[in-house]
């Protein structure tokens, strides 16, 4: 079989990436800072009614004596981040925990001054008394944290404190999630995150023929990661793309299905993409429905492989989510294509699962991205604490090429699909 060059193959990259970027909330007591829809800002809210958070902040009735103004962006800098979580607290939010962990949102005081960006990134938060606090601005694990001097009237926050980081530096205020990333034989998901300022990344495994400059050096191979329930316990998210360590169309191992689905349960993000479908398939049977290589729909239990398709297709794409079509139309992406996908989605299908608490629930995975004329191409699920998102298509564009529209896409998602689970606190 045949395949085209890397970089014809992009494909939504940054819709993922932006999925496991989002906000979320901790399981820790419900004070302002606790109370973060991110998860991991949490502190301790000080309750002295200074307006900048804790249970005792200014009242929403209270008349804000100004506002601060700015923009969310991507790590690289250009990007604006929709729906990043924006406030002010003058107790520096808790450390995020360095391993898996489960990261229920729970809601933020009446009191807290909170608001989230825009589609553009844009945001104007209100602010309630002068003096000095620190500004946070946070998706998911994505955190930055700066002090900012507040005054009377509006002021505009400078870039540098509301871009997120591409590197943890927690003493400086800055957090980004715990990434692993397998090689994929034919989908170099690391090129994308590099164009998208992430440096900071353990990688397993990679291309014996040409491993491209500037990339963190590999720590291991993809089975060092994916047969080892402890290793993966120590990333956030984990990024299986297509060909998982040079394996077409191959499924996981009993154990490494066990260990990938107790790394979910625990409040994992697991991506993964094209020919590497039976990791999806055979760990959460029933969740999406495949076509074969004659486009009928593939049983559960059908035969390895016979979802990878001979040829590619590359089709019009269309945003089922309104908050990732109203993103990309504020970003100037308004006709694009899902380039090269391998593999086909039928359908997705409700399953019996376990919500956060432990109770039986009923999930249906969400369809994120259509390939015009060929269904749902990419979709997401929550098990337990966790989350799984699935793309038809690759997700690098080519290390020459500037960020194409399906690798901002993919940001978007996999922001999103790292936000807490649950219903985050409502903009006000």
């Amino acid at each position: 079989m045949m395949f085209p060059s890397f970089p014809s193959r992009a494909a939504l990259a940054l819709a993922a990436a932006a999925a496991l970027m989002a906000a979320c909330g901790s399981t820790r007591s419900a004070s302002f800072d606790d109370s973060d829809p991110n998860g991991a800002g949490n502190g301790t809210g000080n309750g002295n009614g200074d307006g900048f958070g804790g249970e005792g902040g200014a009242p929403q009735t209270a008349t804000p004596i100004g506002a601060l103004k700015g923009t969310v962006y991507a790590p690289e800098g250009s990007v604006p981040i929709s729906n990043a979580l924006v406030y002010l607290t003058r107790t520096a939010p808790e450390a995020i925990p360095n391993k898996v962990f489960c990261d229920t949102c729970v809601q933020l005081g009446a009191g807290v001054s909170y608001t989230y960006s825009k589609p553009d990134g844009t945001f104007e938060l209100p602010v309630f008394d002068a003096g000095t606090t620190n500004l946070v601005v946070q998706k998911g694990q994505f955190r930055r944290v700066r002090k900012i001097d507040v005054a009377a009237g509006d002021a505009n926050v400078p870039k540098d404190k509301t871009t997120f980081p591409g590197a943890s530096d927690p003493s400086n205020g800055d957090d980004i999630p715990r990434i692993a990333v397998t090689f994929g034989g034919y989908d170099k998901i690391e090129l994308s995150l590099k164009k998208l300022g992430i440096t900071q990344f353990d990688r397993f495994g990679k291309d014996p023929f040409f491993d491209p400059p500037g990339l963190p050096p590999s720590v291991g191979q993809p089975t060092d990661l994916i047969n080892n329930a402890a290793r993966l316990s120590d990333y956030h998210i984990v990024l299986l793309p297509c060909s998982l360590g040079g394996i077409n169309c191959g499924g996981p191992t009993n154990q490494q299905r066990d260990n990938l689905r107790g790394y979910v349960n625990a409040g994992g993000k697991v991506y993964v993409t094209d020919y590497s479908y039976e990791f999806v398939k055979q760990t959460w049977p029933g969740f999406i429905t495949w076509k074969d290589k004659n486009g009928s729909d593939l049983a559960v239990n059908g035969p390895i492989g016979e979802a990878c398709q001979d040829s590619p297709h590359t089709r019009k794409g269309i945003a089922d989510d309104k908050g990732l079509g109203d993103w990309l139309t504020a970003i100037g992406e308004t006709n694009y294509e899902l380039k090269d996908s391998w593999t086909v989605i039928s359908k997705v299908n409700p399953q019996q699962g376990t919500d956060p608490t432990g109770a039986p629930t009923t999930i249906t995975p969400k369809v994120w991205m259509t390939s015009d004329g060929k269904g749902p191409s990419t979709v997401s699920f929550e098990n337990q604490c966790g989350r799984v998102l699935f793309s038809t298509y690759h997700a690098e564009g080519g290390e020459a090429q500037a960020l194409l529209a399906q690798e901002k896409a993919l940001l978007y998602i996999l922001l999103e699909v790292g936000v807490c689970v649950g219903q985050q606190p409502p903009p006000r």
